[in-house]
């Protein structure tokens, strides 16, 4: 049941749209920041894991013939090939 308010002047009411309008922004920022943590959450890193990503990072390291082995060994332990 919503119960009606009544006001005695222009300023009540102002200083209610006035809580409103602030009300309505911060629920705006707390839902854009759950956007964007819920974004950050699904990076390929997260939903592979940590340990393909460090493994990542090595074979990233390396040069030539040793970073395509190192990719062909990662793939291979990833999709148990």
């Amino acid at each position: 049941m919503e119960i009606t308010k009544t006001y005695a002047s222009y300023e009540e009411i102002n200083k209610e749209l006035e809580i409103l309008k602030v009300e309505k922004d911060l629920a705006f920022e707390k839902m854009q920041l759950s956007f964007m943590e819920t974004k950050d959450s699904f990076t390929a890193k997260n939903i592979v894991g940590t340990v393909p990503g460090m493994a990542l990072n090595v074979i990233g390291a390396l040069s030539g013939p040793l970073k395509n082995v190192g990719i062909a060994y990662l793939t291979k332990k990833i999709f148990r090939m």
